[in-house]
Formats: structure tokens, sequence, C-alpha cells
């Protein structure tokens, strides 16, 4: 009994040890025009893509509808070269219409409020060089989304700071679902800076988009941007930009299946981004700062938001 006990353990013992040496991540990101700390607060927007609450995790092998793809991959591990992980995300994001004061309406021109309350799961295949990502997402809008009592409850925590708003006009229910394709590459100069150019596709009846876009990044003890690694603290400053190409998008095209409240969308919206970023070997912290240019006619020349980021891999 004790050898078969011993012999046992000692079979195990390689897949406890990948076991341990698989990072796993819990990331939570915010997004809203109330960060933009360079502004005072009665200025900020508070509008146009108003606010984002992402969760994710991240970690084990890729979703198994992903591995016909990519079954000849191991899970990632620290300091594993060619690998699959898989991502999950629950979020929610509210649009909502700019208006020029606290109590007023917004005019007809103005894009309808829109929540979108989704669940995604992502496949990525990961080397050196490339990242290669594959989105499902499913989600619902309209008040299903929660958008209009998330916003009314937090406003509420700092009605000095917040305007009233007005959901007479908001993008009907409809459930939703995405197909999402991202392509990462590496051009990396040491460990103090480099660069990710990106092209990203997605398809479904929320959006039909293509996009291509570079980040960069300068600092101190840069690790791999996607492969799990183990080093000192790194402290980066990032930057980047992209263009994006649009056949649709629900939150301002109005509901595919009835008519509803809509304002049309431009087909080119370019943005830009800067930020930090803080890691050591558990806990990362960051910021970053993003404008976006006109997405419809009547929509602002450039819209401000920021996001914070806290992540902790175990």
């Amino acid at each position: 009994m004790r050898r078969a006990l011993i012999l046992a353990l000692v079979a195990l013992a390689p897949i406890a040890s990948a076991i341990a040496q698989t990072p796993r991540t819990l990331t939570v990101r915010v997004d809203n025009d109330a960060f933009n700390f360079w502004t005072m607060p009665w200025k900020r927007p508070d509008g146009e893509y108003t606010s984002g609450v992402h969760i994710a995790y991240e970690g084990g092998a890729a979703p198994v509808w992903a591995r016909l793809f990519w079954s000849s991959r191991a899970a990632c591990a620290r300091n594993r070269v060619q690998c699959q992980m898989s991502r999950a995300e629950l979020g929610q994001d509210i649009y909502t219409p700019l208006s020029s004061s606290p109590t007023a309406k917004p005019d007809s021109n103005a894009r309808p409020n829109a929540g979108w309350l989704y669940l995604s799961q992502t496949a990525r295949a990961l080397s050196e060089g490339r990242s290669d990502e594959i989105t499902l997402t499913l989600g619902v809008t309209g008040p299903p989304s929660l958008a209009r009592l998330t916003q009314r409850l937090v406003h509420s925590a700092a009605p000095e700071f917040n305007r009233r708003t007005d959901w007479t006009r908001e993008i009907g229910f409809e459930p939703g679902a995405t197909l999402r394709y991202q392509q990462q590459r590496h051009l990396a100069a040491g460990s103090v800076f480099d660069i990710a150019p990106r092209f990203v596709a997605t398809a479904g009846n929320i959006d039909v988009s293509a996009e291509a876009g570079v980040r960069a990044r300068l600092g101190w003890h840069l690790r791999h941007p996607w492969l799990p690694e183990k080093t000192a603290t790194e402290i980066a400053i990032v930057g980047g930009g992209s263009a994006r190409a649009i056949a649709r998008d629900l939150f301002l095209d109005g509901n595919t299946f009835h008519p509803s409240a809509r304002v049309g969308h431009l087909p080119y919206v370019g943005s830009g981004e800067a930020g930090f970023q803080i890691r050591n070997n558990k806990l990362t912290l960051a910021y970053r700062a993003v404008t976006t240019s006109r997405a419809y006619a009547g929509g602002p020349r450039w819209h401000p938001w920021s996001s914070m980021v806290a992540a902790l891999t175990f």
C-alpha cells in the first residue's frame, strides 16, 4: 500500500508542478470619464462612452471549442515561449448623450442611451513574437443590461458632480453576439522599450468593424507583454494609437430587428492613448487616458475617458 502511494505521488508530481507554475490572474478594469484627472470634476464630460466595468479571469488551457486550432500547444506556464491560455470576462458598458446643462434633455442629434451587459470567453495562442486571440461574446442591451440602474446608483453617491440623466431615448432590448479576432506582434529592444502592432476584426449584430493600431512601452525591467514571466518590478510609460473602420455599431445605429432611437455612425474613427503601469510579481496597477474622434455626425470632435486597472496574479 505504501509503495503504491509513493508511486502515485511520484506520478502526480509533474502535474502538480505544472499547476503550480501556471499563473492565474484576476483583473478589474474600470473605465470612466470621471477619471479625467487633468480636468476639474465639474467640467468632466459625463457622456458618450461614460462608464465600463470589466472583471476578467485568465489562466489555464484554451477553451474546448478553440483546441481544434491550437491543440498542439501546452497551457501557459512561466518561461514557456509557446503556449495557449483561456480568458473569461464579465462586463458592463454604458453610453449616454452629452447635455449642455445639468437639467436639459439632449437634443435629437445626440446619441441614445445604451447599456451592454456581457460575458465573453477568449482563446489565446501565444509565442514570443506573436499573440492570436479569438473571443466569443454573448450579452444583452436595453433595460436587462442594468445600465440605467447602475448609473443612478453611482450618481446618487456624488450628486454635486453629476448631471441628471434622461433615459427616455434608450436602445431597446436585444440579445447580442460577436466574434472577435485579434493578432499582435512583439517588436522588442531589450528590457527598456518595445512596440506591439495589432490588427482586430469583429463581426456580430452588436459590432462589425476592423481596426489597426500600435502600442509602445518605455520603462524599466519591461516584461514580455503577454507571456508569463517572473522578473523584478516593472515600471512603464505606455502610449499608442489606432484607426478603426466601422460597418455597424448598434449603440449608434439602433436595434437590429425593430425600430429604435438611432443617429448613425461615421465610417472611420481614430483614437490615442497614454498612461503608465507598475507591476511586481503578483500585483499590477495601471492608469490610461484615451481620446476618440467623432463617432457620429452630432457627436463631439474628441471624447476623452480614462481607465484604472488592478490585477492580482496567483
